[in-house]
């Protein structure tokens, strides 16, 4: 596997930019995967489980087992759904909202760094270009 080929590239950025976020979520006291639950709340608050594994890009079963442990750390609580009772809604508590704005901080610490001394406008062409590859591997999924 050669450094220049696309998909070893974006793996290798997805796993250093996965580990640096992963270490210093940790010392939030936060597992692998809570951290980007934690976000998507943060703008996305009252969604479904489902709404959460799509979002997440997350399995049902991991959502759950995330959720569960969330709970119990009184990061996130569950209500019943208006329209059906048996759907849980998610909403971030206090504490969550806090561990979130957080969550939000470290990252956007993660992207900082990786950008270093890349130009606005180096920026704004890879962000226009990687756009464009993400749609590319979207419409190869169909």
């Amino acid at each position: 596997m050669e450094e220049k080929e696309l998909h070893y590239l974006l793996l290798l950025a997805f796993n250093l930019s996965n580990k640096a976020i992963v270490s210093r979520t940790g010392r939030e006291n936060l597992m692998p995967g809570q951290p980007k639950i934690l976000e998507f709340l943060l703008a996305r608050e009252g969604c479904t489980q489902k709404e959460i594994g799509e979002g997440c890009i997350l399995d049902k079963s991991t959502v759950t087992s995330l959720l569960s442990r969330m709970e119990e750390n009184g990061l996130v609580r569950k209500e019943a759904g208006e329209a059906d009772r048996r759907i849980s809604n998610i909403f971030l508590t206090e504490k969550g909202k806090k561990t979130a704005e957080k969550v939000k901080e470290i990252c956007a610490g993660v992207d900082q760094e990786a950008w270093g001394d890349i130009s606005e406008e180096e920026r704004k062409r890879f962000l226009e270009t990687f756009r464009k590859i993400l749609l590319n591997l979207k419409r190869g999924e169909r």
